[in-house]
């Protein structure tokens, strides 16, 4: 540890990039500072964060890192570059990593070539640079989509290696889907003329390839070759066709990029609505999994667009709106200024916008919920269960496999209305069937130990009282307090039940036998299991909770003479809740319901 010391107070006070290494000398992490000696020593502090996931990580990482390296930059703009660099070089496990290990497809235009074939590659660079490269895009099935429809338009060759003269036309020719330079004395001029049409295409400048054919036809026209007219006349209404169908029309003319994201506490998806000469183009979509990355919530935005406008800088746009602009964009405006200098990063500023904005986002969202589901399908498979069962089982040295969890959980607000819940697994799912909700009885103040303990008892008195099968682990929400409680319970009861807390701001697992707390790995499926366990019951309990203070909530206020059904709801509406009425003045309640009825609702409250 003494060796970390001296290299992180050996830092310069300059901006650059960090890398911290593990024991192997792997590169686990890096990031970038505007003061490279400030920003590393900030990880070594003992400083509590807002969000406890991001302060655990901090503390896994710190643990982890034995080596120093870094890279002085001349400012926090060329950090920026360098980070994106050393990233995709070395593909740390605690960042996140826009395109992981995966090459994004380009469509290749061959210019060096006589007659240019067209072709969709991976890696650019291992081609020569004489010839186009178009891209990158996300979705390689959209990409070929579009050209098959181009071709049908402008045929091309599509070869895998350059035009050679053959005796027999391929099977593309045949389809009239290649011109067929390879077997007809079509010219190079002619060829390329069809080549320069998709690239026009291709880089969203359709209207000046509209406008191009219109003209062709209309001097085909003019000279009388009514044939050739007609030609160029049936490009441009495949093309107007072509255009129609895959975009949506927007009111001005300005290249924007729309971008959305959501996230939970496991995934995040952002989506990028691309609109190009006021027309919907495509969309890319980016999912992380961020249960083994280091960073903020309020920072992964910032994270992903820095990584995704240096890798698609062809693909710029002139405006980029985003949900809300912050200081940490600053760095992400001037890098993106160096290469396009009318460049604007902002909110949105129109109902149009805002409307695009709502799409992206609930797309992201979208994304986020099917990751979830995909999770949930995999622990629909008894196979896949029984192995999660049988881990379980080796990890907490358990008599037998866990076959029955029982998930307890209390939920209250101030004291008022607590309740407690108990939810029944099954072979690691849900049996709703067994579900058991609980009102506290012994309990006026909040005290969830004490309520943790009342649920308890007269969950298993019950359970021996009726000789019912008991279950194979108790899981209680919370640390060493609770877990006590039950371990308390079970001895008074004689019951030898093996039961284990789950701490939710570190998801630390609290286990009778050991004094500290066992952490698992973020991707472990038994504290997946754990946290579905803990989940549902919080989510049983507060559904009680909430009927509970809805009943409490009415009451008071259906007691006050003078007010019905239709007055109680206008309140509840404009106040939000009895609390607020209570410190509402008599004026506020006047513009509501009147003088009369609030002197008298102030009165009765104020009882």
């Amino acid at each position: 540890m003494m060796d970390i010391e001296l290299q992180r107070k050996s830092l310069p006070n300059e901006p650059g990039v960090y890398l911290f290494g593990d024991k192997d000398g792997s590169i686990i992490y890096i990031g970038k500072a505007k003061n490279l000696r400030k920003r590393v020593n900030q990880y070594f502090l003992k400083t509590h964060y807002i969000d406890p996931y991001y302060e655990e990580k901090i503390k896994e990482l710190v643990n982890k890192v034995c080596t120093i390296e870094y890279i002085v930059t001349e400012n926090e703009k060329e950090a920026l570059i360098l980070e994106n660099i050393q990233i995709k070089k070395y593909l740390p496990r605690y960042n996140v990593i826009m395109r992981d290990s995966k090459s994004y497809p380009w469509v290749a235009i061959f210019y060096n070539e006589d007659f240019p074939r067209i072709r969709v590659i991976r890696n650019p660079e291992k081609y020569s640079q004489d010839n186009l490269f178009l891209g990158p895009y996300t979705d390689k099935k959209e990409i070929i989509r579009i050209l098959r429809d181009l071709r049908k338009i402008f045929p091309y060759c599509s070869c895998k290696k350059p035009i050679k003269k053959r005796k027999r036309p391929c099977l593309y020719y045949q389809l009239k889907l290649c011109p067929g330079p390879c077997f007809t004395s079509i010219t190079k001029e002619e060829y390329r003329e069809n080549i320069k049409k998709i690239e026009l295409f291709l880089k969203g400048e359709t209207n000046e390839l509209k406008k191009q054919l219109e003209e062709k036809m209309q001097e085909a026209a003019q000279k009388q070759k009514f044939e050739l007219a007609a030609f160029w006349r049936d490009k441009l209404e495949d093309i107007i066709h072509a255009t129609d169908r895959q975009h949506v029309l927007m009111n001005n003319e300005e290249n924007k990029d729309i971008v959305g994201f959501y996230s939970d506490n496991k995934f995040l998806a952002m989506v990028i609505i691309h609109i190009r000469e006021s027309r919907i183009l495509n969309r890319s979509s980016f999912t992380f999994d961020l249960r083994e990355k280091l960073i903020q919530k309020d920072e992964i935005l910032n994270s992903i667009l820095e990584q995704y406008y240096q890798d698609f800088k062809s693909q710029l746009p002139e405006i980029i709106i985003i949900p809300e602009v912050n200081e940490k964009f600053k760095v992400l405006r001037a890098f993106l200024k160096d290469i396009y200098e009318e460049i604007k990063i902002r909110t949105p500023m129109d109902d149009n916008e805002a409307s695009l904005l709502r799409i992206a986002s609930k797309n992201a969202m979208v994304i986020v919920e099917q990751q979830v589901q995909m999770e949930e399908i995999k622990m629909d498979d008894k196979e896949f269960r029984d192995d999660i069962l049988e881990e379980t089982k080796d990890l907490l040295n358990l008599p037998k496999v866990p076959k029955i969890i029982e998930g307890f959980d209390i939920s209250n607000i101030n004291g008022t209305d607590a309740t407690g819940s108990m939810v029944y697994f099954l072979n690691a799912k849900p049996y709703n069937k067994n579900y058991r909700h609980f009102k506290i009885r012994s309990k006026s103040t909040p005290n969830d130990v004490a309520m943790m303990k009342e649920v308890l008892r007269r969950r298993y008195d019950m359970l021996l009282k009726r000789n019912l099968e008991l279950p194979d682990l108790i899981l209680v929400d919370g640390g060493k307090g609770q877990l006590n409680a039950g371990i308390s319970v079970l001895e008074d009861l004689g019951l030898n039940i093996p039961i284990i807390g789950l701490a939710k701001k570190y998801e630390e697992i609290y286990l009778p036998s050991k004094k500290e707390s066992i952490t698992l790995p973020k991707n472990s499926s038994v504290l997946k299991l754990f946290q579905r366990v803990r989940d549902e019951s919080h989510r049983f309990a507060i559904r009680l909770q909430k009927k509970q203070r809805k009943k409490h909530v009415n009451s008071i206020l259906d007691k006050i003479k003078g007010i019905g059904p239709t007055t109680r709801n206008k309140l509840l509406t404009h106040f939000g809740s009895v609390d607020n009425i209570k410190k509402s003045s008599k004026d506020e309640l006047s513009q509501v319901i009147g003088p009369k009825l609030a002197k008298i609702i102030i009165e009765e409250l104020n009882k």
